[in-house]
């Protein structure tokens, strides 16, 4: 468990820079957590938590990584596409190391592995979704059809 710790830590504890419509754009990692799933399949989901923070949820090879990230500004909806494409290059690779350091020795159903200055908003999203992995419960909200 602690080497996942260390490679969260050293993978993923950065500021990231991106030009987003012509400009730069710093996002900050602020949280990272895992959590074992079923499915084997590639998935991923873009949540806003505030104006300029977000959790990018990317799912591969039966775990789902939760990044929290925060914006040095506020973003308009119509950059999502592009921040989050630019996102999954950019992050993959750091992925593909947890999980293989995952694979390895991880027993857990899901754990908080960094904690680095969330806002109120985005602690209480990521602790709520830990405790609904830990206690087996479904993850995404039931809306109604109107």
């Amino acid at each position: 468990m602690i080497s996942l710790y260390a490679v969260a830590q050293r993978e993923l504890a950065k500021d990231l820079l991106f030009e987003i419509d012509d400009e730069v754009v710093t996002l900050s990692v602020k949280g990272v957590m895992i959590a074992k799933t079923d499915s084997k399949g590639y998935n991923f989901s873009f949540v806003e938590i505030t104006d300029n923070e977000f959790v990018l949820a990317v799912q591969m090879k039966g775990y789902i990584i939760y990044i929290g990230l925060e914006s040095d500004e506020e973003l308009d909806e119509d950059a999502y596409p592009e921040l989050v494409r630019a996102l999954i290059n950019h992050l993959l690779p750091n992925l593909h190391t947890l999980i293989r350091e995952a694979e390895k020795s991880y027993k857990g159903k899901a754990d908080l592995l960094l904690d680095d200055n969330m806002s109120p908003e985005m602690k209480e999203f990521f602790y709520e979704l830990l405790l609904k992995h830990k206690k087996g419960l479904p993850i995404h909200e039931q809306v109604d059809v109107a």
